[in-house]
């Protein structure tokens, strides 16, 4: 992987690269941002510069021995610490420190990744601490998390903060559409729906997710007929599948968005269910702006609270029993 084929996040790879550049890279970074919007992709991408054989360059080449070594996962200064049992433990830690103490097998550097690297326990993290207050040159840490705010302070403070946003929707599309062949609309749609997540945007192109989007385009389409659908049929439809309420109220959402850009603009180019426009259509007629700027708080609310641990069921009826239908 370089940088060059990374979609998004220039400015944050223009910094690496001027680090490397400058001859400044640290020690220790940190990369947080919302979960799957490529900052372990950046890492590895970063790890495979930091070693490649065009040490002139500030990007990998991509056909060096170490940079095909990077792809396949099998170069040897290369470490990436996963969680086991949801934990990243002592032992993966100390693993670390152990390594620390010679010198790179083939490369300039030797390279750990640690995603999740807030799901540390205590132990782990006490032991990360020493190692980042004795800094080896020839060893790099990346540390990748969606929550820093779990992190020590004593760690946040002694490792370089590079910050990540979630992709624009027209970056997420142009992904689907150069690298995935998808068609224009389709890419629109689950660009959308992804917050700017390519890896969430793959993961809803599917035919269940489709179907879904559907089913839920009906329940509301069932609201102009005279037939109100209960707010607790809503909020049972969007619970059926405990893993994804996020992708049925990102879906929510946008029927609701797209309705108040109809009502304001009446152009179906600005939509992104482009396809499901007599709904869209027919919530614009129905509901006032405020009605729809209502649903979308209420949308807006309910998924934050669902991020809480709160209960998921009750947070849905209590979005469902409140929205404007």
């Amino acid at each position: 992987m370089s940088f060059a084929k990374i979609y998004g996040h220039s400015r944050q790879i223009d910094m690496l690269r001027q680090t490397m550049t400058q001859g400044r890279v640290a020690h220790s970074y940190l990369f947080s941002g919302p979960d799957a919007i490529g900052k372990k992709t950046v890492a590895l991408a970063f790890a495979a510069a930091l070693n490649c054989a065009d040490a002139a360059g500030s990007d990998a080449c991509g056909v060096c021995a170490s940079c095909r070594k990077m792809t396949s996962g099998h170069h040897p200064d290369l470490h990436l610490l996963a969680t086991q049992a949801q934990f990243l433990r002592i032992d993966a830690v100390r693993g670390i420190q152990e390594q620390m103490a010679f010198k790179p097998l083939e490369g300039r550097r030797r390279i750990f990744i640690l995603d999740d690297a807030d799901k540390m326990n205590e132990q782990a993290a006490n032991a990360l601490l020493k190692t980042l207050e004795e800094p080896s040159a020839d060893n790099i840490l990346l540390l990748v998390t969606a929550r820093p705010y779990w992190l020590p302070q004593t760690i946040l403070s002694r490792c370089r903060h590079v910050r990540f946003s979630p992709l624009s929707v027209q970056t997420v599309a142009r992904f689907l559409t150069e690298q995935k062949k998808e068609e224009p609309s389709r890419a629109a749609v689950l660009a959308s729906l992804s917050g700017g997540s390519i890896g969430r945007a793959l993961e809803l192109n599917s035919e269940e997710t489709m179907a879904f989007r559907e089913a839920l385009g009906r329940l509301l389409s069932d609201a102009d007929q005279g037939a109100l659908p209960r707010p607790i049929a809503l909020a049972s439809f969007l619970a059926q599948d405990k893993r994804e309420i996020r992708r049925g109220l990102a879906i929510l959402k946008s029927f609701f968005r797209d309705a108040l850009v109809f009502r304001e603009t009446a152009a179906a180019s600005m939509t992104i269910n482009a396809d499901a426009l007599p709904l869209v259509s027919a919530l614009a007629a129905r509901l006032t702006g405020e009605d729809l700027l209502h649903n979308i708080a209420l949308v807006d609310k309910a998924h934050e609270t669902i991020e809480m641990n709160v209960n998921k069921s009750l947070t849905l009826e209590a979005m469902a029993f409140k929205l404007h239908l």
